[in-house]
């Protein structure tokens, strides 16, 4: 039985971003010789969040305002008396800030048109993901 973390670190470049970070994982599955198991990717952050879904610009877009209509940037919170990115903080909390992957003979097992996606909620920043590999 294998347990290895590493980690990924991300820049982000807007308020608001979504990356798709498929490629950066797999890298690290490759990289560290996975095989079978649960890899956890896990956000160090309470202003950012990750997910599954499709990569495509008008997914990126829709997604990016539905964050903006629910969570209201400008939005009259109590938090942002403090440091004005409670919009940030509630949007990771329902999102989430992990995601966990099954590896199966040494690939991400995702479906046709998943990808891993980093949502950025209040850039722009330097992000680090930890990742956590169980299995062999």
């Amino acid at each position: 039985m294998k347990f290895e973390v590493s980690s990924l670190e991300i820049n982000t470049n807007e308020r608001i971003e979504i990356l798709d970070i498929t490629d950066k994982v797999e890298n690290i599955v490759n990289q560290n010789g996975y095989k079978n198991g649960i890899l956890n990717l896990y956000v160090l952050h309470t202003t950012a969040a990750i997910t599954l879904n499709e990569y495509e610009p008008n997914l990126e877009e829709d997604l990016k305002r539905i964050i903006k209509e629910i969570f209201k940037p400008d939005g009259n919170w109590k938090h942002n008396l403090i440091d004005n990115n409670a919009h940030a903080h509630l949007a990771s909390s329902l999102i989430g800030n992990s995601r966990s992957l099954l590896i199966e003979s040494g690939k991400i097992v995702l479906g046709t048109w998943q990808r891993i996606l980093f949502i950025e909620l209040d850039g722009p920043r330097k992000r680090m993901i930890k990742i956590v590999f169980i299995g062999e």
